[in-house]
């Protein structure tokens, strides 16, 4: 402007402000076109973070808000929405089926975490996992860990299980339903604890037996 750089403008916001060489520009219809280029930078970022991964309104949000103003990822967030690009419902649906050793629990408060609201967490939760088919999966989970532990017994593997499919957001009803029947053949604590006592009798007994011929064969050689 008169000769002094006063703002960088793309290629596409010049022609849609008609701006051009020589052409009188006053500040309001600069500061417009500046709106205008940054809104397309915004909406231009916007596209990448969602093509890279889904991502939630809150989440594309926040990525934003660092570079452009509140009112400029705003206009940004609508568009997005209007054509189709931003879409929490969606997203928790496919959040939940792509986390398949995820409980019901979890699901919900990681939804909730990422900015989806509780009503479409829920909902979607709800669509993709019954509580039958919550039974069903806490079960198939477990079943993989219980492959995976050697020589424990039924409390033992109960404990773990549970613990396990728990931190995991499985609902209590899950986990029993699902480690109770995977654990009952398994052999039971207290066998194995008699065991180890009978070990432990049979060793001392061999013990005293030794001291006993010790002393034995000592008292027959006074007699003799």
């Amino acid at each position: 402007m008169d000769g002094e750089f006063v703002l960088g403008l793309s290629l596409e916001t010049i022609l849609r402000c008609g701006l051009k060489v020589g052409l009188p520009v006053d500040g309001e219809t600069l500061l417009a076109a500046y709106g205008m280029d940054l809104e397309r930078q915004a909406w231009e970022a916007g596209l990448r973070l969602l093509a890279a991964a889904p991502r939630t309104r809150r989440e594309v949000a926040l990525r934003l808000g660092r570079r452009y103003p509140p009112e400029t990822v705003e206009r940004v967030l609508e568009r997005l929405t209007a054509a189709g690009w931003l879409d929490d419902r969606a997203y928790a649906v496919g959040y939940v089926r792509s986390h398949p050793d995820y409980g019901s629990r979890r699901l919900l408060a990681d939804l909730i975490r990422k900015g989806v609201d509780r009503e479409n967490a829920a909902a979607a939760v709800a669509s993709e996992r019954g509580a039958e088919e919550a039974v069903e999966h806490a079960r198939a989970v477990a079943e993989a860990r219980l492959r995976r532990m050697t020589g424990v017994d039924r409390t033992t593997a109960a404990r773990r299980l549970a613990g396990y499919l728990a931190r995991r957001g499985f609902g209590p009803e899950a986990v029993r339903a699902a480690v109770q029947p995977l654990v009952a053949g398994l052999p039971d604590q207290a066998p194995a604890r008699r065991t180890r006592g009978l070990q432990r009798r049979t060793s001392l007994g061999r013990r005293g037996d030794g001291k006993a011929d010790r002393g034995g064969a000592g008292g027959d050689g006074d007699d003799a």
